[in-house]
């Protein structure tokens, strides 16, 4: 990186573009950063799981309503 160019500044600079190309912007940002193959492995492994769970039968889906509903009363004590 260009000396003269520190990450606040590039920071201050990307503030100026638009929404889009601080999307794009982003998203090369994070597929520059190399993954954890294992880490990404393992939760792809997960989701394998519980999709198959789902497929079976063996888990139930619910909807978003219903699991914010059971969020609220497990942390606030009511629904």
């Amino acid at each position: 990186m260009n000396a003269a160019l520190t990450l606040d500044s590039f920071l201050a600079e990307a503030m100026n573009f638009t929404p889009d190309s601080r999307l794009e912007l982003a998203e090369r940002l994070v597929a520059s950063v190399p993954t954890n193959t294992e880490i990404e492995a393992a939760q792809i492994e997960e989701v394998t799981r519980r999709m198959e769970d789902v497929h079976s039968g063996k888990m139930k889906l619910i909807s978003g309503e219903d699991a914010l509903r059971q969020v609220r009363e497990a942390v606030l004590g009511r629904a």
